[in-house]
């Protein structure tokens, strides 16, 4: 066996076409490289000139002339000497980038080291001029790139022989080129394509030149560069020169002028026109703070802990929801319609990463997804807008061939739509849904499918980039303040913040505060006409029982909007939006007290007026107690006694709102399915949805149970009746539907309260504590009444089973909590729902509940419900 040798790898002289001219395959491309180099070299300015373009030799000289077409690059950065042209230009692949990310108090824009390749793709020779700031003369270094287009195996890159020399000023000003103290001078010679053409007549004669190529490189340079992230104001100018080309150029649009500075600003002036929200990491990454802005006015701005860090550390999202209206508006600044001008680009380091964003390419899977539900998501033609990435470790690693980035970890978590689950997911599904639950998507009020619509929406779209409309003259499908209304109740879902994550909220006051305004002005309307109405006894009790209901029921409304707001950390001008709420909502229950005072004194006034009628007429007062006690024993036999085995009409109303209520059921399962499946929920909100479907279940069962009764209608409806009668009856009725083993005793105490109430939400209260106790072993109930006063009862319920656990005994209020439960020794689980609405149907009747204790009427737990006639 011989000894080891060593060989190595060798450079053949091929490298340079296959790192040049093939590797970077456009030129508009191959130019962002060499402006990319400027910028790392910390220059000021980079400028793009071109030269004899209009009348050059290229095509009769074989080398090239003072003639030949030319295209200039000269930056004013730090330039170079000639070891660093030795060392670090020449030697292939090397570049700072690679180990230095930040340099001169910038970030560094690539880190391949072949972008000085590109000048091989863009002319056949290069004279490259530099000079530092210390350097007294310049350094000239000529290329032949076809001195390297040489089929040999043998010949190595590095074996072909490049000639430089030392100029002084006067020297460069012999080969055309001004002075400069510092910085490159790149003299790309002999263009490999042509940048304009000439348009002849019949004759051959040039009448004009097409000069799109140039705006192309504009445009193309404009959303390349990204002037807002990487470069601070002013701190780095593009400009691109053709003097040969100055009459063209003025004749341009001012969107298409190609000659002078290339500026990115489109997105600033889109903020004014259109639907937007930012995104962007702050506090080292940690934090992520969110604004989404409507025409230009915050609607709620958070900030909230980061899921995505490390992943994801110094990244900001920018994206625009385009009605079809801003759509005209953006066509009027850029010149062309945003479907041309590409959808969401990715920028790191302040320059842009094709081919990502341009027409057609959907990398982030946005039409895709659209196609799984068109009215709920947004697409391609729906919003542009742009993530910027400051990437100082090489996170988001950019492939050799200028065309995207590595998938990696980092990408995943920027860009992953399964479940909405990255970065860049959880901004665009807040902009979804403002704008489909809160805008219902912006629509003029011609988008539609009629035809005539849609032509008369072409044409207001025309006159927009004309400029003969402007934005007040639009007219939308739905007003402002139905739209605010509608924002105002979505607004939590909008947000859909984890509470634990929340560190700041703020939602727009005027959200808050004119929703109070409205129902304010409404609601002392109302009130004041109900103080006239009573004045001039227009009014009766059961107009004032229905307007009491009303209030019950806005109260409740407003309790659980100021649940759901203080359930995060607001900023000073919300949380005194949300103080104006509090406020409001105990004007409600003044108003309330008010009204109940109302139905007292009617109450009375009623009843005096009976006494005189009594008085005055005894045989009307014997008829009027004989028709009274004949309808008390009639309501005695229909409480629950009274069993048909046919169906009656009220019975088959009764099934008709057994199917309405389980209709509500089904459709609630339909949405908490949806939630799942897109795992789009919070699981406080999942339960209480849940515990919805509950009620409604047990509803259904209890109308059930009542279907074979006569005068239905009433008991699913409010009616009058006695609390002890009615309980005494149902019990008695339905209480072995519970278990055969447990039995019932009633203390009255000649107790009684008549109360206009739902018999079926009563049903529902009794049988949640009722199956308590049996989960907990109870084989004995007692139902002990009392009247604490002529308008209130009190009803203790006490058991013999294991009583409430030592769990809750310290702070048994808990119990009433939605979700919260302990597992029973029998093993029948509960939901922990039960007596949280138990509660909410008893605070609906302006009734309440409460645990007293274990071991004092019975061994096991004792509940106590206070029912109030009012």
């Amino acid at each position: 066996m011989g000894d080891i040798q060593e060989l190595h790898f060798k450079t053949n002289v091929q490298l340079k076409s296959i790192i040049g001219k093939d590797l970077i395959n456009d030129d508009n491309i191959a130019i962002l490289e060499l402006v990319k180099n400027s910028f790392d070299a910390d220059a000021k300015n980079v400028t793009v000139t071109y030269l004899n373009l209009k009348d050059n030799d290229d095509k009769i000289n074989k080398t090239f002339s003072e003639k030949t077409s030319r295209l200039i690059i000269q930056d004013n950065g730090l330039g170079m000497d000639l070891d660093g042209i030795q060392d670090k230009w020449l030697n292939i692949a090397y570049s700072e980038k690679k180990t230095n990310k930040n340099q001169h108090k910038r970030r560094m824009a690539g880190a391949k080291g072949v972008g000085r390749f590109s000048c091989d793709r863009l002319g056949e020779y290069l004279n490259l001029y530099a000079k530092t700031k210390k350097d007294s003369e310049y350094v000239k270094l000529t290329i032949d790139w076809k001195l390297f287009e040489i089929e040999d195996e043998k010949k190595e890159i590095q074996s072909i022989p490049l000639q430089y020399q030392s100029l002084t000023k006067s020297e460069l000003a012999d080969f055309g080129i001004e002075a400069f103290e510092q910085g490159v001078l790149l003299e790309v010679i002999k263009l490999r394509s042509s940048w304009a053409y000439p348009i002849k007549d019949k004759k051959g004669i040039i009448t004009k030149w097409d000069t799109e190529k140039f705006v192309d490189l504009k445009k193309y340079l404009e959303k390349l560069i990204n002037p807002n992230q990487a470069f601070e104001s002013d701190d780095f100018g593009i400009f691109i020169d053709a003097p040969e080309f100055i009459k063209e150029n003025s004749i341009r649009e001012a969107h298409e002028i190609f000659i002078g500075k290339v500026q990115n600003r489109i997105f600033d002036k889109l903020d004014f026109k259109s639907t937007s929200i930012e995104t962007k990491t702050i506090e080292n990454g940690e934090i992520i703070y969110t604004e989404l802005k409507d025409k230009g006015e915050t609607i709620f701005w958070i900030k909230e802990k980061n899921p995505y860090y490390p992943f994801i550390k110094n990244v900001k999202t920018s994206l625009f929801y385009l009605n079809p209206y801003a759509k005209a508006f953006f066509t009027k600044q850029t010149g062309i319609q945003s479907v041309n001008y590409g959808s969401v680009f990715l920028f790191i380091n302040g320059f842009r990463i094709s081919p990502y964003g341009e027409v057609g390419n959907d990398w982030l899977g946005l039409d895709q997804r659209k196609a799984q539900g068109t009215r709920r998501y947004l697409g391609l033609r729906d919003i542009i807008g742009q993530i910027e990435i400051l990437d100082e470790q090489n996170d988001f690693q950019i492939v050799s061939s200028r065309e995207g980035i590595v998938r990696n970890d980092n990408y995943k978590n920027l860009t992953n739509s399964e479940r909405n689950d990255s970065y860049f997911y959880k901004s665009l599904r807040r902009l979804e849904r403002y704008v489909v639950e809160g805008l219902n998507w912006d629509s003029s009020i011609y988008d539609s499918q009629n035809k005539e619509d849609a032509k008369i929406l072409k044409e207001i779209e025309s006159k927009i980039v004309s400029g003969d409309i402007f934005e007040d003259d639009l007219v939308f499908r739905e007003d402002h303040k139905t739209k605010q209304r509608r924002i105002y109740s979505a607004i939590h879902s909008i947000i859909s913040a984890k509470t634990n994550d929340v560190i700041e909220l703020y939602i727009n006051e005027k959200l808050i505060t004119q929703k109070i305004e409205e129902e304010k002005e409404k609601s002392e309307r109302e009130f004041q006409q109900l103080i006239e109405d009573f004045d001039n006894k227009k009014i009766d009790s059961e107009t004032l029982s229905r307007i009491l209901q009303r209030k019950a029921e806005q109260n409740a409304d407003l309790e659980k909007q100021i649940r759901e707001f203080e359930k995060y950390n607001t900023n000073e001008v919300t949380s005194k939006a949300i103080l104006e709420l509090q406020n409001y909502q105990k004007t409600i229950e003044e108003q309330t007290i008010l009204i109940q005072q109302l139905q007292f004194q009617l109450h009375n006034l009623k009843g005096e007026k009976e006494n005189a009628e009594k008085v005055a007429n005894t045989y009307k007062e014997k008829a009027e107690k004989a028709e009274t006690n004949f309808n008390i024993e009639k309501e005695k036999n229909l409480y629950l006694l009274a069993t048909r085995r046919t169906l009656s009409p009220d019975a088959d109303g009764l099934i008709h709102t057994i199917k309405i209520n389980n209709i509500e059921v089904r459709d609630g399962l339909d949405n908490i399915i949806d939630d799942l499946t897109e795992d789009d929920f919070e699981v406080e909100d999942l339960i209480k949805k849940l515990g919805f479907l509950k009620i409604n279940a047990e509803r259904s069962l209890k109308m059930a149970e009542f279907v074979t009764r006569a005068d239905l209608k009433e008991d699913i409806e409010k009616k009058d009746v006695d609390i002890v009668s009615y309980l005494k009856e149902y019990i008695s009725l339905y209480g072995e539907a519970f278990s055969d083993k447990i039995s019932f005793k009633f203390q009255t105490n000649n107790s009684y309260l008549n109360k206009n109430i739902s018999v079926l939400n009563l049903s529902i209260i009794i049988d949640n504590l009722i199956s308590n106790a049996v989960k907990w072993n109870a084989k004995n109930i007692l139902l002990d009444f009392e009247n604490s006063s002529r308008k209130q009862l009190v009803l203790v319920i006490s058991d013999d089973g294991n009583g409430l656990s030592n769990k809750f005994l310290s702070n048994p209020k808990r119990i009433f909590e939605l979700s919260v439960r302990e597992f029973p020794p029998t093993g029948m689980s509960g939901s922990g729902i039960g007596l949280f609405y138990t509660k909410s149907l008893l605070n609906d009747m302006n009734c309440d509940i409460s645990f007293l204790g274990n071991n004092l009427k019975l061994q096991g737990a004792s509940f106590k419900i206070i029912f109030n006639t009012i």
